[in-house]
Parts: C-alpha cells; sequence; structure tokens
C-alpha cells in the first residue's frame, strides 16, 4: 500500500455521548420514514461551504422515504474527531461511515480493524471505477478500505498581488533566492504584526512539505521502507535548513499561527486578512478564497511553490484526500445500509459528485474515473 502520490505542478481552477453531543455538530434532515434504519456518519469539520454543501446533500438523501435509511450525520473538529470517534468505539457505538486520509489507511483501518473491506459490499462497478493512481492509496492485500471521495495538492503558492507591488517585486519567486529577495524588499513595506510569507509552522518535515523535499532531496526524510533516516546523509536537508534559517532568521516569517484556527490547513485565511504578503498552501484554499473573500480574488495570484533551482519538472506537492470507510462494529445490515449511503454520496450519480468539486471551484480532482 502506498501512502501518498505526487504531482509536478497545479494549475490553479474540497445515540451519543455527552462528549460526542458538546463537541460536535449535527445535521439528520427532516422526517425519518416509518422503521428506517438510522445510518450514523462522522465528518470532519471542514470550510463552511464544504460543510453546507454537505448538509445540503444529507437533507437531500433524507427526502427519499422509501429506501428504509435515515442519515444522521455529525461534524467534528480535528482533535474532537479523534476523540468523538474513540469514545463511540469504546461505547461499542461507532459511526456506522467515518472519514479516513490517504495517509492512515494501514493504522487506521487495516492494522486497528476498525473498517472493514469493502470489497463486495459497496457494488463492484463502483469499486472498479476508483483511478488507476488513487486505488493503490486505498488498497492493502487487494483489498478496498475506503471509498475516495477527492484528491487535492498539499502545497502551491499564494500571493496578494497589491502587496508585491507595492514593495516593487513584479512576478511571484520561482526559486529560493528569488523568494528571498522578494522578502527583503516587502518586509520596509509592512505594518507590525504582518509578515512576508507564510509556511507550516512546525511542520518543517511533515505531509505540508512533502513536495518541497522531495524536489529538493528526491525523497523524504525517512528512506521508502522507513528503515533509515535520509537527513544526515543528503545534502538537500541542509539546504531546505539552510532556507528555513534565512526565512526565520531574518524576521521574514511568523513564529506562530497566522489563522483563525492556527493550523496550516487554513493558513490562507491569514493571506486574505493581510497577515502575509505571500503563502504555502493546499490548493483547497483556492475554493476558500472564492467561498468567503470573493471581493478579494482578483488580487490573488497563485504558483508553483517556488524550488530551490526553480525546476518544476520535479514533485513540488504531495496529493492527499478523504476516504469513507465503514465500520466493523456495524452489523451486516448497517453495513450493507452504509454501503448504499457511500454510493448514493460519490459513485452513483456523476452529475452529484460532479457537484462538490463544482462548488470546490476545482481546486480538488475526483477520485474516481
Amino acid at each position: 500500500m502506498k501512502s501518498s502520490k505526487f504531482i509536478k505542478s497545479i494549475v490553479p481552477l474540497l445515540v451519543v455521548t455527552p462528549l460526542l453531543a458538546s463537541c460536535g455538530s449535527g445535521s439528520s434532515g427532516g422526517a425519518k420514514e416509518e422503521n428506517a434504519t438510522t445510518i450514523t456518519m462522522y465528518l470532519r469539520n471542514f470550510e463552511d461551504w464544504s460543510n453546507d454543501y454537505m448538509k445540503k446533500r444529507v437533507n437531500e438523501f433524507n427526502e427519499n422515504l422509501e429506501d428504509g435509511i435515515h442519515l444522521v450525520v455529525k461534524f467534528f473538529e480535528d482533535e474532537a474527531y479523534t476523540d468523538a470517534f474513540k469514545v463511540a468505539k469504546e461505547n461499542g457505538k461507532a459511526p456506522d461511515i467515518f472519514m479516513c486520509s490517504y495517509g492512515n489507511i494501514y493504522h487506521d483501518i487495516v492494522e486497528t480493524q476498525d473498517g472493514i473491506p469493502l470489497n463486495g459490499v459497496i457494488k463492484d462497478e463502483y469499486i472498479n471505477d476508483i483511478s488507476s493512481n488513487i486505488k493503490p492509496m486505498v488498497t492493502y492485500d487487494d483489498k478496498v478500505y475506503g471509498y475516495p471521495q477527492l484528491s487535492e495538492p498539499s502545497s502551491i503558492f499564494f500571493y496578494r498581488k497589491s502587496m508585491l507591488e507595492a514593495a516593487g517585486v513584479s512576478k511571484a519567486p520561482t526559486t529560493w533566492n528569488e523568494l528571498l529577495d522578494a522578502c527583503e524588499k516587502i518586509k520596509p513595506t509592512l505594518k507590525r504584526g504582518q509578515y512576508c510569507v507564510g509556511v507550516p509552522i512546525g511542520q518543517a518535515l511533515s505531509w505540508s512539505t512533502y513536495g518541497l523535499q522531495y524536489n529538493t532531496t528526491g525523497g523524504l526524510a525517512l528512506n521508502d521502507d522507513w528503515t533509515e533516516s535520509r537527513v544526515g546523509s543528503e545534502e538537500g536537508f541542509k539546504d531546505i535548513a539552510g532556507l528555513w534559517y534565512d526565512l526565520y532568521g531574518n524576521g521574514y516569517v511568523p513564529n506562530g499561527a497566522i489563522s483563525p484556527k492556527g493550523s496550516y490547513n487554513d493558513i490562507i485565511e491569514g493571506m486574505m486578512m493581510s497577515k502575509v504578503a505571500m503563502t504555502f498552501a493546499g490548493s483547497w484554499s483556492i475554493a476558500e478564497i472564492m467561498h468567503t473573500y470573493g471581493d478579494l480574488a482578483s488580487d490573488v495570484g497563485v504558483s508553483v511553490i517556488p524550488t530551490k533551482d526553480g525546476d518544476t519538472s520535479k514533485v513540488t506537492a504531495s496529493n492527499g484526500g478523504w476516504t469513507y470507510c465503514i465500520s466493523s462494529q456495524s452489523d451486516a445490515d448497517h453495513q450493507a445500509k452504509a454501503a448504499k449511503v457511500i454510493e448514493w454520496f460519490f459513485a452513483e450519480n456523476p452529475e452529484r459528485t460532479a457537484g462538490f468539486f463544482e462548488a470546490a471551484y476545482y481546486s480538488k480532482a475526483a477520485a474516481t474515473d
């Protein structure tokens, strides 16, 4: 099983315990048909537009009062999601459907046996419809453990055109030297609390910089079988450390979070609030800009991340995303009906599936053919 895929570039185009009730918001969508089976689904709390889209679809699903299924969805923030799932599982009430990222399929689904293989539960035609570049990421021992919804690049480069122009920077930087030169020009034009560029705080070697690591060193901090560290033996990691040293040492980047939620996932909000002139961010940021900051969209530029030598023919970003799994705690009837829910949302109707990507302003790619 592979944990991630990589791209070279992107063109810009997403019955509960008291603990669960206190940290999650839900949607059950209208009247419940008589004798219907309640299927529970845990979702992570993403951007408002994404949550609203899913709630709308839940209501649409529940309008069918003849399918014998009533869907109840709960939304949780990142840490709350993990805690809520753990509590529900330990009480024998794990949700029928839950989310898992590609990189965690083996550890969180296969190894823990929290989820079941979907082969024979999801229709074969829909399993076969999973894109060839995505299927290895949800497969272990020839069995599919998560039905994928999307893939999205983890790191592209955003900038506020007006802030660069005010500093006399005529184009987006394509090399590290150009990035540092741009920062040198931008810094004197900034006010207190503003910075030149946003970076993944505390994630210098995490998934958010996998593309940077591959482009610079030809791999990640660990070798492919995770038996040895490459950090000490690959000169490229010294180069990356040098870049980080220059960015932090010159005060070009903030030492703490610049976005309301404080994570790399929503770092684009910091740029849209003019806290940084440029930032590394995931492709999902395009949808957030269009939905929340549409009046400023024309002031935003998007490009491939700056690389050491400007070479974009090599990897510049990892490609990740989310899948939907079916609980091993659910009985056979619930598992079969959970499969129908997943099929309805993500497989059986191309127009319905396409609706999500339209709402995402095509900042994400479909995971099925």
